[in-house]
């Protein structure tokens, strides 16, 4: 039962990661309208929408962006940042649920044992080192927290922690971050390229730390 379960987080994972690459996606002007269009209920429909379509693939810089543009840069980001959180516990919960037990007994003693001892050990870290690589998928790597050792609560408050920065970049400079060219364009660019030096730094560290004898 163990493989079967880990079988189907697979699947899953794998189905919905090429859904969102075949399905057309609404871009942050048709986001916006939507939410725009609930009225004073409309933090709440964020909120939702954030939470649930997290799990779903939807790409986490349109919300981050809309949010901005809605509500304000330090408001968005506080109601994108709660969503994102809550979109990545519970995608976090299916891959502990489905997957833990069958990686756990599979680890052996390799580099898929290191990581593991880095997110047991340093679940906090490990967690906002995670949320600072942008070449990491947000939604994938949900799922694949759930299969470490990492505790739930370190990787809930890690996640709100490391997503501060990039939802703060996304939410101050609106659809520059999903364009090319521009100066605005360009310093979302420099910033995700700063905080993803910074986070390869801070991950190399803890894997060594991890591979020291104790």
């Amino acid at each position: 039962m163990r493989e079967v379960r880990v079988t189907a987080l697979v699947v899953l994972v794998v189905v919905l990661a090429v859904t969102v690459a075949v399905v057309d996606l609404p871009e942050v002007a048709q986001v916006r309208a939507w939410i725009e269009a609930a009225g004073a209920w409309a933090p709440f429909v964020f909120l939702l929408l954030g939470a649930l379509g997290t799990p779903l693939f939807l790409p986490k810089p349109v919300l981050a962006t809309a949010s901005g543009l809605l509500f304000g840069v330090v408001p968005g980001a506080a109601l994108a940042i709660a969503a994102f959180t809550a979109g990545a516990l519970l995608s976090f919960w299916v891959g502990r649920l489905l997957g833990r037990d069958a990686v756990a007994r599979r680890l052996g003693a390799g580099r898929l044992r290191v990581l593991d001892d880095v997110f047991a050990a340093n679940g906090l870290a490990a967690t906002i080192v995670l949320r600072l690589l942008p070449v990491v998928p947000f939604a994938a790597s949900n799922y694949g927290a759930g299969v470490t050792a990492v505790r739930p609560l370190w990787f809930g408050l890690g996640t709100a922690i490391g997503l501060v920065p990039t939802t703060l970049v996304a939410a101050f400079l609106g659809d520059a971050v999903l364009g090319l060219g521009s100066p605005r364009s360009i310093a979302a660019a420099a910033a995700w390229l700063v905080l993803s030096a910074a986070g390869l730094v801070w991950g190399n560290r803890l894997l060594r730390e991890a591979r020291v004898p104790r």
